[in-house]
């Protein structure tokens, strides 16, 4: 369920960047918050960067019901590594975040789970989910 989106200038990464960036943000959203890697889903997007726009902006859709400093460490930490791995100054880079409830997600056949309660979703998934 949670989806990232990395947009930036055409042709600014290449694939093994975009697979790093992937990676990272993965790893920045499943150490913060517990959730498995395979609930995070990151996107790319290629758009010009328009008058008064970040090249890069970065959107990371979670679910509701996170502390306001665990978003403020994933958007702080998201940053960093795609200003790392794209070799860009983060003054470069744009983060929000937005909050849908788990209930309203549905994956993998079933409803999300809310936060803490992946171990036992996972737990109850049909065999080959």
């Amino acid at each position: 369920m949670p989806l990232y989106r990395c947009t930036c200038p055409p042709d600014a990464l290449d694939d093994e960047q975009r697979r790093a960036i992937a990676v990272a943000i993965t790893d920045v959203h499943c150490t913060l918050t517990g959730a498995p890697p395979t609930f995070v889903h990151v996107q790319f997007l290629e758009q010009p960067a328009g008058a008064g726009r970040t090249p890069f902006v970065l959107h990371g859709g979670i679910r509701a019901g996170r502390d306001g400093t665990l978003v403020g460490s994933i958007i702080d930490r998201c940053t960093a590594a795609v200003a790392r791995i794209a070799g860009v100054d983060e003054a470069d880079i744009s983060m929000r975040t937005s909050e849908t409830n788990a209930s309203w997600v549905f994956e993998g056949g079933r409803v999300f789970p809310e936060p803490g309660g992946e171990a036992a979703w996972l737990a109850e998934a049909p065999a080959g989910h």
